[in-house]
């Protein structure tokens, strides 16, 4: 009989220990992760020709990008469609490559790139005589 109120004891005790788990688990709260700052959402792929790539500051800035001819096409959800954005002095891109990405910044909406990967020639998004274009910037080693 010694041995059967041990074995007792022990469910006993075992079932407590369940039970006061059990009832702290359903008393902690939950805690959500925010993100201080946003970033732009990118459908990159590593292999992919085509990205397409928005800010999540301005949902008025989302842009189709071939990725091998530099080509740009800024999405018009008014119009529920694409408009393929002047670029000034366009380069010859390495063809059958990945050659181009783009920046957009987490702070300002007006802060958007296009980046030759291989040059590093760059064309930064301006609105220009009423129309939005990637104008070509200087580099600093095109200074010397």
């Amino acid at each position: 009989m010694n041995n059967m109120n041990r074995i007792l004891t022990i469910c006993a005790t075992v079932l407590c220990l369940c039970l006061t788990h059990e009832a702290q688990a359903q008393t902690e709260t939950k805690t959500e992760v925010q993100v201080s700052r946003p970033f732009p959402v990118s459908t990159q792929v590593t292999d992919g020709r085509y990205e397409f790539i928005q800010s999540t500051i301005n949902s008025s800035q989302a842009f189709l990008l071939d990725k091998y001819s530099g080509d740009v096409w800024k999405y018009l959800p008014k119009r529920k469609e694409f408009e393929k954005i002047v670029r000034e002095h366009p380069d010859t891109p390495v063809p059958d490559r990945v050659n181009y990405q783009i920046y957009l910044s987490s702070k300002s909406s007006s802060i958007c790139f296009l980046l030759n990967v291989h040059t590093g020639e760059t064309w930064r998004y301006v609105k220009d005589l009423g129309s939005w274009r990637f104008r070509k910037m200087t580099m600093p080693w095109e200074n010397k």
